[in-house]
């Protein structure tokens, strides 16, 4: 029992895959970054973007992917083009506690990823690149989305 923490080490695995008997590799998932998942770890805030499946763990934690959800009208953000690119704003609170935490622009092959930090009013400038999806989060509403 003493040698399995290094062996899992040694074989690049985690232990809990390990001891499962799960050790078949995922299949490929093509490269639409609008499919990407999304993992918060909810005690440190920590952001992970991954292009398929996997198992994603933080803070000693095992995390479930984020399930985006359409955003209402009342929730969306504030997008408007200046010149080359989107000026995105928000009403949201950004309290300590309570703050959209990063804010997320894909496209079919692209990803770019803006982190937030608490109480800076959220702005942001994204370069315009076509259409795609606007993703944001945050702790009281989730990971939310909007299409520009």
């Amino acid at each position: 029992m003493s040698l399995l923490s290094d062996l899992s080490a040694v074989l690049g695995v985690s232990l809990a895959h390990m001891l499962a008997g799960d050790l078949a590799p995922n299949a490929f998932v093509g490269g639409n970054m609008k499919k990407s998942k999304f993992y918060v770890c909810p005690v440190c805030g920590n952001v992970t973007v991954c292009t398929g499946n996997a198992a994603v763990s933080c803070c000693g934690r095992t995390l479930t992917a984020c399930t985006p959800r359409k955003a209402e009208p009342s929730e969306r953000l504030h997008v408007e083009p200046i010149e080359t690119e989107w000026y995105v704003t928000s009403d949201h609170p950004m309290t300590k506690d309570n703050y959209i935490s990063f804010v997320a622009f894909l496209t079919g092959g692209q990803l770019q990823l803006v982190k937030q930090y608490p109480e800076w009013n959220l702005q942001v400038r994204l370069p315009r690149q076509g259409h795609g999806m606007l993703l944001w989060y945050a702790a009281d509403i989730g990971l939310l989305y909007q299409l520009l």
